[in-house]
């Protein structure tokens, strides 16, 4: 196994095990299939983007496969030139390329990595909160390169599939969350998977050292919500 190491986190429970699809099967199977070369995801804040890529990147390294994965968002940490020699890996995914884009020494380097990357069989993930034809890029052929990738459009998760979401997170902890617990959050908390995905985990913590089961007293009590019940 080999792995090259950037100063970012990648967390262990971002697998595809803990993603619940709902109405994203097609790309959640497509990830797994290993069929197109170059993926894009596109979806809103809070859709699941990283946790899918980073699902991709957790399974390669499982195969024995070399992958990295760079979140763009901190790109002022890291240099341009990460980019190079890429080519060498089975998988890339580079996250929240908006962030790059526009940015003329970061564009010349990924259309050099994606010419480069014709001629190998290295996978190529990006995910961004808008699909490449309506993004702004310093270089018209990075746009038009990027313009021909599959395309997968994350769909916003209804009500019900947002509390199996969670549930389904809670129970890979190793704790229950009751429905009427998960509603609460959901009426209460800002209402995308990844914010109540990060209230999942210090739920898990504070049940586990004060020994209490999620009741909504306890939920209301540790993040101090301040409101009324309904």
């Amino acid at each position: 196994m080999e792995q090259l190491l950037l100063p970012v986190s990648v967390s262990e429970h971002m697998v595809f095990d803990s993603f619940y699809p709902g109405s994203n099967l097609e790309i959640y199977q497509s990830l797994q299939d290993h069929i197109e070369k170059l993926l894009w995801i596109a979806g809103t804040r809070g859709s699941g983007k990283t946790h899918l890529l980073q699902a991709a990147f957790h399974q390669c390294i499982r195969l024995a496969n070399k992958s990295l994965y760079i979140p763009m968002r901190e790109f002022e940490q890291l240099s341009p030139e990460v980019l190079d020699d890429l080519d060498q890996l089975d998988l890339i995914c580079i996250d929240d390329i908006e962030f790059i884009l526009g940015n003329q020494a970061w564009e010349i380097k990924l259309l050099d990595l994606y010419e480069r990357l014709q001629t190998t069989n290295t996978r190529l993930l990006i995910t961004s909160h808008e699909t490449p034809k309506v993004l702004n890029f310093f270089l018209p052929d990075l746009a038009s390169r990027f313009s021909m990738s599959v395309v997968h459009q994350l769909k916003v998760l209804s009500e019900t599939e947002i509390i199996s979401a969670i549930q389904l997170h809670a129970d890979i902890r190793g704790f229950n969350l009751p429905i009427e617990s998960a509603n609460y959050l959901l009426k209460r908390v800002e209402r995308n998977v990844s914010s109540l995905i990060e209230i999942i985990k210090i739920l898990d913590y504070e049940s586990l050292s004060k020994q209490r089961k999620l009741t909504i007293p306890f939920i209301k009590n540790i993040l101090q919500l301040g409101y009324k019940d309904e």
